[in-house]
């Protein structure tokens, strides 16, 4: 990714929504071998380069991939939407909060609406054999440019007998050397100035290819609440946790309340801060 809080819809609706095809090619392109999964229902630690007989290397990717097939499998058609997306450029980490809906596909009427914050901590893609190779060398193209500049005669003046072709014991770059050093700066065999010619690197130094980032980590958070509706077939659940988080809020008060003052005893507020 280049830019990850453009791309990173793409990829997360690939994930979710996406064929099995397009799910595999997105985790091999966009997280980094050895990459770890943390869920509250699966954990996938980082391995790579784990030879598994007949099958060959493997890292952890295989099991991510297998871990998004199986949700798809679970429920085909999931609801997706990413509502907030914040890129902590210093840390590389990414926080998502979405909102999806997932459907058993084998119960009638299952619908379970969760909410998770997903923080995903990215790394710069390796470089080796990642990025853009350079545009491979084309003689036809050089010689163009060199009729164009008038450094060399073309084909048309070569056969009507106007110009004398290239000695074949001589390589063009010999002869254009030997121009070059005869000639003024900035100017042809026949004292036109000639355009200078673009450097094949110049753009590639010049403009230098944004850094590309993978994902080397991806932790899904639930609360409670929202993680019971995964496991439950009625909205009942859901509601006793509920009921149970809000005593503890009120066990807490009366805790604060009644005790507040004995620890105050206890435990009196300590002198004045030293200069």
């Amino acid at each position: 990714m280049e830019n990850p809080a453009q791309d990173i819809k793409h990829v997360l609706r690939t994930l979710t929504q996406g064929s099995p095809d397009a799910q595999h090619d997105v985790i091999y392109r966009y997280f980094a071998p050895g990459a770890v999964f943390e869920h509250p229902f699966c954990w996938v630690p980082s391995f790579k380069n784990v030879n598994v007989p007949r099958v060959g290397k493997i890292d952890s990717r295989v099991l991510i991939a297998a871990i998004y097939r199986w949700y798809k499998i679970l429920s085909p058609k999931i609801e997706f939407e990413l509502e907030s997306c914040v890129y902590d450029e210093r840390c590389s980490l990414l926080y998502l909060t979405i909102f999806q809906v997932f459907s058993l596909w084998f119960i009638p009427f299952h619908r379970a609406p969760v909410r998770l914050v997903t923080v995903l901590h990215l790394t710069p893609a390796p470089t080796t054999g990642d990025g853009t190779p350079p545009p491979p060398y084309d003689a036809a193209q050089e010689k163009r440019q060199a009729v164009l500049e008038g450094t060399e005669p073309s084909y048309a003046a070569v056969i009507s007998g106007g110009a004398s072709a290239t000695p074949a014991h001589q390589p063009p770059q010999q002869q254009k050397k030997g121009e070059d050093n005869t000639s003024p700066p900035g100017s042809s065999a026949g004292g036109k100035p000639s355009a200078s010619r673009p450097s094949s690197s110049s753009g590639s130094s010049s403009s230098p290819r944004p850094k590309r980032y993978v994902i080397a980590k991806q932790q899904d958070l639930y609360q409670v609440n929202e993680c019971v509706k995964f496991v439950t077939l009625t909205s009942v659940v859901p509601i006793i946790v509920g009921f149970l988080q809000l005593l503890a809020t009120v066990t807490c008060l009366i805790g604060a309340t009644t005790l507040g003052p004995v620890m105050k005893a206890v435990r009196p507020a300590g002198g004045k801060e030293k200069a």
